[in-house]
């Protein structure tokens, strides 16, 4: 059963789920104990660049 948690913790992140959101969806108390299913995406980094770049866009249209 921990593997499906962690399997749907990771595949809702890689699709751009935020942090708060897989929280509450997992029944997590704390933030931190979401934090720790981020390790396995290799791709965390490049993600929030891109979001970022994305809304500065938005902002200066």
């Amino acid at each position: 059963m921990h593997d499906l948690r962690h399997a749907h913790a990771s595949w809702l992140l890689a699709g751009g789920a935020d942090l708060k959101t897989v929280m509450d969806r997992l029944g997590h108390a704390q933030i931190q104990t979401t934090q720790k299913y981020l390790h396995s995406l290799p791709d965390a980094d490049d993600k929030a660049l891109a979001a970022f770049s994305r809304v500065r866009h938005r902002t200066q249209s």
